[in-house]
This record gives C-alpha cells, structure tokens and sequence, in this order.
C-alpha cells in the first residue's frame, strides 16, 4: 500500500503497522541517512496509508506537520559540536516518528483491509437538476449523506480538476461549520498537507475518501458558525466585490486597530471590522494575518503556566491558520466568507479568556559568550524552551531576530521542541507541535506592513505554545538517543 517511489518504505509501513517502536525509528532514520530521502516525502508516503485507514485526525493533525517542521528546521544555523551535519539529516527523525507511531493504528488498518471500495463519480456535467458542484456537495453536507459528497468530489477529480478545485468545494462546505473549536477545517487542512507531502498525483481517493466521512459528521452546529451564517446572509455584507477589486492591497487596515477591534465589541463588531478592513484595502489573507495577531496578543496576557488558557487560544490560532490556509489555496470568492466565521471564533476567544496583563519574569538564563551568534542564539531559545524557561526562551528569540537571522531558523527550533511532546493518545485536542506549527507558519507568512520587523506578538506566542504545553516527551528521548547513536557509529567508522 505504501507509495515507491525512490526507496522502499515498506519496511517502515510494516514496523508502523507493527507497533514496533524500534524498527520504525531504526528505518526512519535509514531512508533519512542512508537512502538521504527527504523527510516530507516519507511522511507523505506513510500519510496516504494513514488516510486510508481512516486515521484519528488528531494523529493525522502530528503526521501532517512534521514535513513543515522538517523543512524549517533546514535553516537552523550549524553548530561548532561534531556530527552537526549527520545531525541535521537525521533530526527530522524525531516529528516524523511521533506522526508515524500517532498513526500506528490506521496504517495497520490499512495494510489490513487493502484499497477500499469507492462510490461510481458523478461528475459535473451530470449533476442533478443542472446544479453546480458546489451545491450538491452543499445539499449532501447538510443532509450528512457522505456518499454523495464522496461522488461528487471523486467526479471533479475524474474531469482532471486541479486539487485546488476540489478543496475549493469542501471549503465552501466549511464556510460556517464549527464545532469543537473549528475542528473539521482544521482536520481537512491537516489531510491537505499530508497530501502536499506526497505531492497529490493518483492519491485521491485516499484524501476523498477520508474527508467525505469527516463531512458526514452529525454534531450541531456551534453558534459561532450560526451566527457568521447570519452575517454572511445579508446582501450588504457579500464578499464578492473583491473579484474585481484592482486596488493596491493596504495591509496596513489590518493591523492594530482591526486587531483591538476583533476582541473589543461583540461578534457582529466583529465581523463589521472585518469587512471594513476589507474595504479599505486589506487582502483576505492580511486580514487573516491580524487575526493570527490579535490571538497572539491574547496568548501574550495569558498568565505564565496557564495551560488551559494556552490551550484555547492555541486551538484558536490553529482555526485561524486554517483559514489562512484555505486562503492560500484557493481563491473562489464563496469560499471568503470563512473570514466571517473567523471573526465571530476570534471574537469568542475574547470572552472565553479574558484580556489580562501578564509579565514575563526575568530570563532564567542567556548566553554569556557568544550572545550575538546565531547558531548560539537559536540553541538558546531550543535549550530554554527545553527546561521550561519561558522568559529565557522568548527574551533568546527576540534577540536572534534582532539580528537579521533567518525566521526560518526560528520556526525550525520552536517546532522541533513542539514535537518533542508525545502526540499519541487519544482525544480531540491538537497536539502540541500541531499548534507551535500555526504560530510558526503564520508569523513567517506576515504581511511586512504587519511583521514589525520580526518582533510582534506570534514570535512570543509560538514560544509560549512550545514551552508552556510541553508533556511527557518519552518517545521523542529514544529518537534523539537512536540519532546520537548512529552519529557516533558513523564517527567511528570514518
């Protein structure tokens, strides 16, 4: 079942299946030392499987950003420590396994039962009634009839649609769904990254089939999402003005007013700040960007260790990286409405953690020789984060920022010690990585009008989430242990 295309991952598919810990880290770190696979590729492979065998979407949720994390932590800068370079091919062991071993059960179920049978495509042409894919997947939502939402999408996908059309469709399924904290956008997001990894071609029906099931789903509506369907609803409030909108984007329309503003009044406010943004200038992915911001502000007043409250705001930050996503995605003015929906989630955010004034204690620790190197400043934040030194950590990455050092260094660091924490068990929560990985990616995609250079509020925020949320890290100490002993062998035979 597993994807071949440059090495065989079969091996690595059995172990996951298998539940063997040590075969599957003994094998992640073959295709990433010795067979140099990259590492979104192998968990690409493993992904599809996973999907195939209806993964949990909180394991699908760990899987999904390790090939982000990967990537990012390409640019951390090199250390003086020998075996650096070894070190840096085989870190990306460490968020790979936890996806691998958080998907255990769905790749065995998958090697188990083989490809699944799928429903007969109807395809555009042959809706019924003449209606367009966006309305017959819109009825089957509502009606809860996966089959159909599954046919329809497998049609679309039969005519050689891009993939892009046919998340188009789901998101606009999505626009006012949510419930348990915007958890179906944020699942499907998770299922179109693992397909990015690998790389979309003849898989499928494997995301298809997957993301009917989650559409299936018969929980009531939150009010949140009802009352952005309200919103949405009246002819003054429609977004498909944009279409034609030529004007130079003004990002700038997004930024600390908009921002108070999401938070200040109630969701109606909200979503009318929202549309004045829009109409002053801002893009729907700058407003989005203040978003991410205005949560950020929020996680910052968060009194230190406060758990609970960190993980909230971080499951809304996660909602509104999914929105930012599907803005990335695609660009169908049906599917902008989502932005409503997000103001109404970031406005209740406001309510269900209220606006403090916490202060960071002084730095447990910072470099002392060194300090404005950024190979020392980035293991700082990482050695910081790591002892649960928040202030350290944070105080280390405004400075590494400071200094003009790649973002992405920063991003790469933060993730690696968000999947540190083991992401398996059960629940609905998103693993800690997974909510590190939306304040990362949303702090990289910031409109410069709204970066402030670097220093604003997901670059503490993402450091808090990766910090404070830390748990049992069991998992991810025998990968760091499989790696130093393979860089160690490698040592000796050189």
């Amino acid at each position: 079942m597993s994807m071949m295309l440059y090495a065989d991952t079969t091996p690595l598919v059995t172990a996951i299946a298998s539940g063997d810990e040590a075969a599957v880290i003994s094998e992640t770190l073959k295709l990433l030392g010795q067979r140099n696979l990259k590492p979104r590729k192998v968990g690409g492979r493993v992904g599809i499987d996973a999907l195939l065998g209806d993964a949990a979407p909180r394991g699908l949720g760990a899987l999904a950003v390790s090939g982000r994390i990967a990537d990012w932590m390409k640019a951390i800068p090199l250390g003086p420590e020998p075996g650096e370079d070894d070190r840096r091919q085989l870190a990306p062991a460490v968020p790979l396994v936890q996806g691998f071993m958080a998907t255990q059960a769905a790749v065995r179920a998958s090697l188990a039962q083989g490809e699944p049978q799928r429903p007969e495509p109807i395809e555009p042409m042959e809706m019924p009634g003449g209606k367009s894919v966006h309305d017959v997947i819109g009825e089957a939502f509502a009606a809860h009839d996966v089959t159909m939402i599954e046919r329809a999408l497998l049609g679309l996908n039969a005519t050689g649609a891009d993939y892009r059309a046919v998340l188009e469709a789901i998101y606009v399924a999505l626009r006012f769904r949510f419930v348990g904290g915007g958890a179906p956008l944020t699942h499907v997001v998770s299922a179109s990254e693992i397909m990015d990894m690998a790389e979309w071609g003849g898989r499928y029906p494997a995301f298809i089939g997957w993301v009917s099931k989650l559409l299936g789903d018969t929980t009531p509506n939150e009010q949140i999402g009802e009352t952005a369907k309200a919103y949405a609803s009246d002819p003054a409030h429609d977004l498909a003005w944009m279409k034609t909108r030529l004007a130079i984007p003004a990002e700038e329309h997004a930024g600390a007013n908009y921002q108070r503003a999401l938070l200040a009044g109630d969701a109606t406010a909200a979503c009318d700040a929202t549309l004045a943004a829009l109409r002053a200038g801002a893009t729907p992915l700058g407003v989005v960007s203040g978003m991410a911001l205005a949560v950020a502000e929020r996680i910052g007043s968060i009194g230190l260790g406060d758990t609970t409250a960190l993980t909230t705001a971080g499951q809304a930050l996660l909602y509104v990286h999914g929105v930012a996503t599907a803005m990335r995605q695609t660009q169908h003015h049906d599917v902008w409405p989502l932005l409503y929906t997000a103001s109404v989630a970031v406005n209740a955010l406001g309510a269900s953690v209220p606006a403090g004034a916490a202060t960071l204690p002084a730095a447990a620790s910072m470099p002392v020789s060194g300090g404005l190197i950024g190979s020392t400043l980035i293991r700082t934040v990482e050695q910081s984060a790591v002892a649960g030194d928040t202030p350290g950590a944070v105080a280390a990455a405004r400075r590494f920022m400071q200094m003009e050092n790649t973002p992405r260094a920063f991003a790469g660091v933060i993730g690696l010690v968000g999947a540190q924490t083991d992401a398996s068990g059960a629940g609905e929560t998103a693993s800690v990585a997974q909510l590190v990985a939306a304040a990362a990616e949303e702090y990289l995609s910031l409109r410069p009008a709204l970066a402030n250079g670097g220093q604003n509020a997901l670059l503490s925020a993402g450091v808090r989430l990766a910090t404070e949320l830390r748990g049992e890290s069991g998992l991810a100490d025998r990968v760091n242990a499989a790696i130093e002993k393979s860089i160690s062998v490698q040592a000796g035979r050189n």
